[in-house]
């Protein structure tokens, strides 16, 4: 399935590799339409028969996007996709494979290479860092080999993924509220404290024009990305954490703190009234969805904390 908005020749690329895939059940190909202008509509009825497209009339963004076509999509594996990928030949077997492969799978994520620089990795799973940020596992790495082996991580990568009926059956779907990002890894830590599990599969490898759609560091980006953070530990995370990490984060929007990645400071200073106000707006909901997350948790929050990676260490990678 695939969320497009204004796609075009992006969009046509991802179907163009995605449609070769097979697998002995066969699959259905499905294209949620957000509102696009660019006649990208037009172009996959013509060119893309046999999808299924389905058009939205506006954007919901892609988190609704995403939701509709789980709830219309009638195979027993749901895979999402970024219309800004290519998936290389059997990515989607691999995805199959993998969430048969053992018990509580609750998604399996892709190995992420920039389309860029097909030799370094975008992402090889997600992290949750110390601070209750997100992180692409991997990220810039020259790509030796040193994530081909199949294991846990702590979330997946909504750019590519298979998603489990019977863990959206029991946990739900992706938040709406959140529009566009951070609404993988929340999906992913409520997952957690279900006691449902995220494998990575490096077999199924995808290239991927990062940001292509949304372009990193726009005010679109920089916006949602901070406010959805104090949305994902609002809702998820323990007292005392999510207490610490909240302020932390909240500095960070008002252009205090930890300094981060410079090219996004004068965006984040200028957004930090919006994306402030805009959390106060939303916390009676985000606490009305916390009280629910947290009496249906079957896994401790020290298991959930163990699989955080220091932000301290993420800063200097990064650096």
């Amino acid at each position: 399935m695939v969320v497009a908005y204004n796609g075009g020749e992006l969009l046509a690329g991802c179907l163009d590799a995605l449609l070769p895939q097979w697998l002995p059940g066969g699959m259905e190909v499905l294209v949620v339409d957000n509102g696009s202008s660019d006649g990208s509509p037009d172009q996959v009825r013509r060119r893309f028969p046999q999808v299924r497209l389905v058009e939205i009339g506006s954007n919901l963004g892609f988190a609704a996007g995403n939701n509709l076509g789980l709830r219309l999509a009638l195979g027993t594996h749901l895979v999402v996709l970024n219309q800004d990928t290519r998936v290389r030949p059997g990515w989607l077997a691999a995805l199959v494979q993998a969430a048969e492969a053992g018990p509580r799978v609750g998604a399996v994520t892709s190995k992420l290479l920039f389309a860029s620089r097909p030799d370094h990795v975008q992402n090889a799973g997600s992290l949750l860092l110390s601070d209750g940020s997100g992180g692409d596992r991997g990220s810039g790495e020259l790509d030796r080999g040193q994530y081909d082996r199949p294991e846990e991580v702590f979330a997946f990568c909504g750019a590519a993924a298979l998603l489990t009926r019977p863990m959206l059956a029991d946990v739900g779907m992706f938040d709406a509220s959140f529009f566009n990002y951070y609404e993988d890894t929340d999906l992913s830590w409520r997952m957690r404290l279900r006691g449902w599990r995220v494998l990575y599969e490096p077999a199924a490898v995808v290239e991927h024009e990062h940001m292509a759609s949304a372009g990193e560091w726009s005010k679109f980006m920089v916006f949602h990305a901070d406010r959805n953070r104090l949305f994902m530990i609002s809702k998820n995370a323990r007292p005392g954490f999510a207490a610490r990490s909240l302020g932390r984060l909240a500095a960070r929007a008002a252009g205090r703190g930890r300094p981060g990645a410079r090219a996004a400071q004068p965006v984040r200073r200028a957004l930090r009234g919006r994306v402030l106000g805009s959390f106060a707006l939303n916390l009676p909901q985000l606490l009305f969805k916390r009280i629910r997350i947290r009496l249906r948790r079957r896994v401790s929050d020290v298991e959930i904390e163990r699989w955080m990676y220091s932000r301290e260490l993420w800063d200097a990678r990064s650096a």
